[in-house]
């Protein structure tokens, strides 16, 4: 199973959104450049719109979980028709998967919060996980005792970054355009802080 370490900064989740924008004008206009080239005229829309757009804005909120994550999961689930049903269907990829971290970010956290000597608790601990999520992700283990135990892990300082994660998802994507600019989501963002928090 791929992972990847859990951005955690202000700046670092702010520098991996940009790139989101980043790479899908680059696209556009790589795209719209060939496509000219070969005497078409494809729309804006089109462009921006394109599965390789699409499937890297879910994959790099997949990457960053945390409020991105959930801002995609919500859009999936509650924007209706105010975006259209190809980034619909590609966001609902965010409701089921999120990249888990590697084991030693995992480890990190589990030192910090549980002490050095945390696996003592355990006569066997799964570090791959079972599920991940917006938040967190979850690990089998077995207790001393031998009861099987589910473990929730939340990523690093994931709730330090609600607020700004959020507002930066919804201006990133309005100015890669893909979603309208004139749409109102901010019930759903409201939405998405407060399950969040």
């Amino acid at each position: 199973m791929k992972s990847s370490k859990v951005p955690h900064g202000k700046w670092s989740r702010f520098g991996a959104l940009a790139s989101i924008a980043g790479r899908v004008a680059s696209n556009v206009a790589w795209e719209g450049t060939k496509q000219f080239a070969q005497g078409n005229r494809p729309s804006r829309k089109d462009l921006v719109m394109s599965p390789a757009n699409i499937a890297h804005v879910a994959d790099k909120l997949a990457d960053l979980r945390g409020a991105a994550m959930k801002v995609g999961q919500l859009l999936s689930m509650d924007a209706g028709d105010l975006i259209p049903p190809e980034l619909s269907d590609l966001l609902a990829r965010l409701r089921n998967h999120a990249t888990p971290m590697p084991p030693a970010q995992l480890k990190a956290v589990l030192n910090e919060q549980w002490g050095d000597n945390w696996q003592a608790e355990f006569t066997h601990f799964r570090f791959s996980p079972i599920a991940s999520a917006s938040i967190g992700q979850v690990h089998e283990a077995y207790t001393d005792a031998g009861d099987k135990v589910a473990v929730k892990v939340q990523y690093p300082r994931i709730k330090d970054s609600i607020d700004s994660d959020v507002d930066n998802v919804i201006t990133l994507l309005r100015l890669s355009g893909l979603i309208p600019k004139e749409a109102n989501y901010q019930a759903l963002l409201d939405e998405a802080k407060q399950q969040l928090t």
